[in-house]
């Protein structure tokens, strides 16, 4: 059996973390075992379903790394598809035309004891076939239910594990509209059977779904996938995790500054155990990925994690592909902002936790004219006799070749001044650092002078010794 799975998201919202997960997972499926994944939009909902959405939809993907093998196939092109397989399901008695008014509805289950438990009574299910076509024909409203078997639904879940659901749980269920618009379950199971699904893997709330179209499956006669329900995604207060967990598309991560690969790998490994390491390539997530290795419960998306795996991927990633991902954050900051010296990005790389964060500590390789951390400058400053020191340091930088300007003679250096001095490195060490970036800590501060450069560094120390008169 060759495996084909999909991903079909509602073109209605931004691609949400919970349903990158879900075309993650599918994905991962496929690749791990020489299958298909298809991309299908379900777009029937006209009123909410936009453009923008589906190219934001697909952007998020392909940002993420999700390629897909067919479509996209959009539902709103299907109709005929759909029409065709509720004329079959007629056909074969899987279905039938129910005339009751919303009115005749409401009011038989306003009469019961607990309204809300009340599901469709089937009294239409005993009308002829010849009558159904008769009253249909004189133009009288109709909607088109599903004949639900009155026997239990079961189904071994691959992530959940067996699963039933009781013959009094699962109604009759609309597949046809009155207006003729087919509804969620005709569509997706019309388009299951069509592209030959062979699972169908989903987010938990899904499984009340699943009976119903488990039921359009044997009405048509088709083969029923296999079936899995993945656990949900929980924000730290163990709720469905929501806006007001903060951000949850994709693309708002993205322009946080979290790679596609920190992204990816934070997504696979909820719930599943991938191994130790900080992060792993693609090729290793599908070589190690195991559908069965998913639990059974919930996930918390622990945003200190994502930001520790984006650390981490950042500094891993070479400089060269950094420099060019950073263009975005360094134009919010600097205007015509130039590209960073490898040399800067990868030693700034080593202490960033997102692209806003290493596009900030680069400013200052860029430009003079950046901010003084008013704290870092007031405790860097209060050693006069240190600031001394630095200024009489200045005249042998400026005598370091360009060749020696290397982070182990550079610390020979600066190390033998103090001494000379009479002061600790350290009260070299600290204004050296403040006046260079700005900021009390940094990586080492001999590789931070090599990646500042000479000229850059004798600027940035005279601007700072400058500002302390």
């Amino acid at each position: 059996m060759t495996v084909r799975v999909r991903f079909a998201p509602s073109p209605t919202g931004y691609l949400h973390v919970g349903g990158a997960r879900t075309a993650l997972i599918n994905w991962l499926f496929a690749k791990k075992h020489g299958g298909t994944f298809i991309l299908r939009i379900e777009d029937t909902d006209e009123a909410r379903s936009t453009p923008e959405m589906t190219q934001a939809i697909l952007g998020g993907l392909s940002w993420l790394g999700i390629t897909w093998d067919e479509g996209p196939f959009f539902q709103s092109e299907r109709k005929a598809l759909y029409a065709a397989t509720a004329d079959k399901l007629l056909a074969s008695g899987g279905a039938y035309r129910c005339f009751c008014t919303k009115e005749a509805i409401a009011s038989r289950k306003a009469a019961l004891a607990k309204p809300d438990e009340w599901k469709y009574d089937g009294l239409c299910r005993s009308i002829s076939e010849q009558e159904s076509k008769r009253r249909a024909a004189s133009g009288e409203p109709f909607v088109i239910r599903c004949k639900v078997p009155k026997e239990a639904i079961e189904w071994d879940d691959i992530i959940k594990g067996p699963i039933r659901f009781e013959p009094q749980e699962v109604e009759d269920f609309i597949l046809v509209r009155s207006d003729k618009t087919p509804t969620y379950h005709l569509s997706v199971v019309s388009d299951d059977v069509q592209m030959q699904m062979t699972h169908v893997i989903r987010g938990e709330d899904h499984i009340s779904n699943t009976p119903k179209q488990i039921a359009i499956y044997r009405a048509l006669g088709a083969a029923t996938p296999l079936f899995g329900h993945l656990p949900l995604i929980l924000g730290p207060d163990q709720k469905k995790l929501s806006k007001r967990h903060g951000v949850t598309s994709v693309m708002a991560y993205r322009d946080e500054g979290i790679l596609p690969l920190a992204l990816f790998n934070f997504l696979a490994q909820l719930g599943v155990n991938l191994g130790e390491e900080p992060y792993l390539t693609l090729s290793e997530i599908i070589t190690r990925f195991d559908l069965n290795a998913v639990k059974k419960s919930a996930s918390v998306f622990d945003r200190a994690k994502l930001t520790f795996i984006n650390a981490k991927v950042i500094s891993g990633t070479p400089p060269c592909e950094l420099a060019q991902l950073l263009h975005p954050f360094l134009a919010a900051l600097l205007e015509n902002a130039p590209e960073p010296d490898e040399a800067a990005v990868s030693v700034m790389a080593t202490r960033a936790k997102d692209m806003k964060d290493l596009a900030a500590a680069l400013v200052p390789f860029l430009t003079e004219d950046f901010v003084y951390d008013a704290k870092a400058m007031e405790k860097a400053t209060k050693d006069r006799t240190g600031l001394e020191a630095l200024r009489a340091l200045l005249p042998k930088l400026q005598a370091v070749a360009p060749e020696d300007w290397a982070p182990e003679k550079l610390e020979t250096l600066v190390r033998a001044h103090a001494e000379e001095s009479g002061v600790k490195a350290g009260a070299l060490i600290h204004p050296i650092r403040v006046f260079l970036i700005g900021r009390a800590e940094s990586p080492g501060i001999f590789d931070l002078l090599f990646a500042m450069g000479r000229e850059r560094t004798l600027a940035r120390l005279r601007r700072g010794l400058a500002k302390m008169g």
